[in-house]
Formats: C-alpha cells, sequence, structure tokens
C-alpha cells in the first residue's frame, strides 16, 4: 500500500507517496523468517499479523516456535502471547492473550487507584465498557495499531510505576518511554516474556536450518505497478460530478478513493472494496452520517458472519454503505470488504475531516474478479 497526498498551492500541485510502514497485500515477500537475536522462526498467520501490527515495536521478537495448548496454536513473543482461534470470523481468529488483564489480577492491583472508574476527559476517548480514557500518544498508538481488535479496552488510568508512565489494557500494559526516539517512544511490558516463565515453556534458541531467510524488512517489497497506474490520475472521470465544491470518488477499478474539489484532485489513497460476493454498488449519494466510531455485524454469502467494533472514521452515504478506517486488515488495493468502502486510518481520519455531512460520493467501475 502507498498513499498519495496532494497539496495545492495556487496553480502548484506537488505529489508526495509515502509507503505504509505495516504488512500489506501487495506486497510479496517470505512467508517463513528466522530471527537470530532469539534464535526462533515465524510464518503464516502470525508472520501476516505480527507484521501488520507493528513488528519488533509492538510484539517483540519470538521466543518459542508455534506450540500447541489446550488444542490451540500459540506463539509466545517478548511483549505479548498470540493465539490463533479457527473457529472466529476471518478477521478474529488471531488475537493476543489477556496478559494485561492477567497482570493487574495477579499484581492484586484491580482495588487500587488507578483500576477505578472514572468520568469522562475533556480530551482523547473514553471507554463506558471499562469506565476509563485513552489520551494522547496512548491513544493514537492505540488506534493506528489495531484498537479494540488488538488491544481490547483500556483497565485503568495512566500512572507513574517505578519512574515508568503506563496504562494497562486488557491484552496489553502500554509504556511511555519519553527519552526514546519518536517511533520508539511507546512500547509494551514485556508480559509474552514473563507469561513464558511462568508457564514453563520451551524459550530454548533453535538452530538455523541454512535456507530461511534471517528476518529483514527488506525482504519485502511491492511489485512493479500495473500499466494502468491509479496514481497517475490527474483529471475526473467521465460522468463525475464536477460541478459540486467537494465530491469523493470510489473508483472500484483501481481499488481508489480520490477527493474533489471541482476538477481538482486534492487526495488520493488506496482502497478496498466490497468482494464479489458483495460488491459496492456503483451510483451517486450525498454522505447522512459521519460517525467517528461505530459498530459494524451482519451477514455475507461467502464469509458468514461479522462484528467489529469501533471502526473508526465512519461515512455513511448509501443504507449501510459507507467509506471507513479499517483496523482488521491492510490487505488494500483488493477487495476485501462486506461492501464498504475500507481505509487505512491515516486515509480516513484526513477525508472525515475534509468533507461535510451531505458531500457527494460517486462510485463507478468494475470490481476486479467479477
Amino acid at each position: 500500500m502507498r498513499r498519495i497526498v496532494i497539496l495545492a498551492f495556487a496553480m502548484l500541485a506537488a505529489f508526495i507517496v509515502v509507503p505504509a510502514a505495516t504488512a500489506d497485500a501487495s506486497e510479496e515477500g517470505p512467508d517463513r523468517v528466522y530471527f537470530e537475536e532469539t534464535g526462533h522462526y515465524l510464518g503464516g498467520e502470525f508472520l501476516e499479523f505480527w507484521r501488520e501490527y507493528g513488528g519488533i515495536q509492538t510484539f517483540g521478537y519470538p521466543m518459542t516456535p508455534e506450540l500447541e495448548q489446550d488444542g490451540m496454536t500459540v506463539q509466545y513473543f517478548e511483549r505479548h502471547v498470540l493465539e490463533h482461534h479457527p473457529d472466529n470470523p476471518v478477521e478474529h481468529q488471531v488475537l493476543l492473550r489477556r496478559l494485561g488483564a492477567e497482570a493487574r489480577d495477579a499484581r492484586g492491583l484491580a482495588d487500587s487507584d488507578p483500576f477505578q472508574e472514572v468520568g469522562e476527559s475533556d480530551s482523547g476517548r473514553y471507554f463506558d465498557q471499562t469506565g476509563h480514557n485513552l489520551d494522547g500518544g496512548f491513544l493514537d498508538y492505540w488506534e493506528s495499531h489495531g484498537a479494540t481488535r488488538i488491544f481490547g479496552y483500556p483497565l485503568s488510568t495512566e500512572f507513574d510505576h517505578d519512574g515508568t508512565h503506563v496504562q494497562y489494557l486488557e491484552r496489553a500494559i502500554i509504556e511511555w518511554h519519553p527519552d526514546n526516539p519518536d517511533e520508539w517512544r511507546v512500547l509494551f511490558e514485556r508480559l509474552g516474556a514473563q507469561a513464558a516463565e511462568r508457564d514453563g515453556v520451551d524459550t530454548s534458541p533453535r538452530a538455523h536450518d541454512g535456507d530461511t531467510p534471517h528476518y529483514s524488512e527488506d525482504l519485502w517489497w511491492e511489485p512493479e505497478p500495473h500499466p494502468n497506474d491509479p496514481y497517475g490520475v490527474t483529471s475526473p472521470p467521465a460522468g463525475a460530478p464536477v460541478d459540486e465544491v467537494k465530491w469523493m470518488e470510489v473508483d472500484l477499478s483501481q481499488q481508489m478513493v480520490r477527493a474533489w474539489e471541482g476538477e481538482q484532485l486534492v487526495y488520493a489513497a488506496v482502497a478496498a472494496t466490497g468482494r464479489p460476493a458483495v460488491q459496492t454498488p456503483t451510483g451517486q449519494w450525498e454522505t447522512y452520517a459521519h460517525l467517528r466510531y461505530d459498530d459494524m455485524s451482519g451477514t455475507t454469502p461467502d464469509r458468514g458472519d461479522y462484528d467489529l467494533e469501533d471502526v473508526p472514521y465512519v461515512m455513511y452515504y448509501d443504507r449501510g454503505y459507507a467509506i471507513h478506517g479499517t483496523y482488521w486488515h491492510q490487505n488494500f488495493g483488493t477487495p476485501q470488504s462486506a461492501g464498504c468502502t475500507n481505509l487505512t486510518i491515516e486515509d480516513a481520519a484526513w477525508l472525515f475531516d475534509w468533507a461535510d455531512v451531505g458531500t457527494t460520493v460517486y462510485v463507478h467501475g468494475t470490481t476486479p474478479g467479477t
């Protein structure tokens, strides 16, 4: 996935292409790697999940191979334990163990002041499910790395623990390290390593097999773009509502969303629209509701039920169809949704702030694979 931000200064437009920091369905690379640092392998769905939601920064290095525990495949990492739940819907099959809640209970903290419910703060986001807030850098990281689907709800307020600013979440303990470089200021307590020791699992390193590549992000790359390069679009499609002050284009054929002001392109982002079995309808509408968060559930003929909490930056335009942010996959550029138009959280946030209720949405093209 690549994102394009187009900034117009009078008659000059500058195109800035920003590479994604997480895994992407359009990337190519190995499906199994070896970590010299701990002597363990990581592959398959766990590798995809690990790269998609923060890699070393979020999870640390693998500390064990995949193990079978109570009929479930698990793998221990420095900061978390990944579990595979094959009977769950696809977007919830890989989950983090609830190590934050376990640590709270094991340490006898549930009755301490930071864990008592509080009122809604003036900033950030309040969760009535637990009576706590997320704010600042913790909220930013939580939202951009999977939100509830990955870390669960906050269980405490922010508080100081042995000189480190921390906050307990259901599946993690998030830490603030102000002296670190910007991208490493948010880290997580090494609850995975503690769980491995407590559970008595074997963390001894495995010898390298001589064939599996050693982990490096340089192992993954984006293939050459299709000749019909969507990033080269600078003119509206035929039939577009160019007389509107602002309007959004959903291009099914190229899996793109573009923001226009009249005939001037101001923003473009790679999207994931409805799959062939649940295609995004073509046509023209106006958005009728903009919600910072919304819960979405339903049933599809190809993948069954889905139930997604706290979907961010939702703009409804036709019945239950919407343009919104997406934390449960990074497969942008390929039809993936149940009919809505999925964007990265960053792209959805930009459009949400730019568009008004009543902004025209123009959907056209043909869903790939149909």
